[in-house]
């Protein structure tokens, strides 16, 4: 599912670059977990909770992105969150110096949130954070199950 969801988002991406960074992790994650129920190859309880983890701190650190929008002759609109502005505020005006004195102090606008575009960055975070788990996981069970060398005989 998320192949498909990730293949549409790049499709009407039109160049812009929170779809085609959508697009792509959701490609590639979703490739990953499909890898991951082939091989059965798990990430266990731990993993699953780092994984969740990550997902809450994207969604979080990404507040710290904003993306703004003067539009339709006098409005503005102002979404915080990567990849979509999930925190949103907006204002109509009837004159420019509302919509710049609303830009230079986005503070005081409402804020909304938008819960599909909730879910959609949550997606997205959960596929990044799974981007990191499971090959770091992989990797841990792989150094484990080597044998240990032996010390030499004196």
């Amino acid at each position: 599912m998320s192949i498909v969801v990730g293949a549409l988002a790049l499709g009407a991406s039109g160049g812009q670059s929170h779809y085609v960074a959508f697009g792509l992790v959701v490609c590639v994650g979703g490739a990953l977990l499909v890898l991951v129920a082939v091989a059965a190859l798990r990430i266990g309880r731990m993993g699953w909770l780092v994984t969740i983890g990550l997902t809450l701190a994207g969604l979080f650190f990404s507040l710290l992105v904003a993306r703004e929008d003067v539009c339709c002759m006098y409005g503005y609109h102002r979404g915080l969150g990567y990849p979509w502005g999930w925190l949103d505020s907006y204002i109509v005006a009837e004159d420019m110096a509302v919509i710049d004195a609303a830009r230079s102090d986005p503070a005081v606008l409402e804020k909304k949130v938008d819960w599909l575009k909730v879910v959609l960055d949550g997606l997205f975070w959960l596929h990044v954070a799974l981007l990191f788990v499971v090959p770091v996981t992989w990797l841990h069970r792989y150094v484990q199950a080597r044998p240990k060398a032996q010390p030499p005989v004196p």
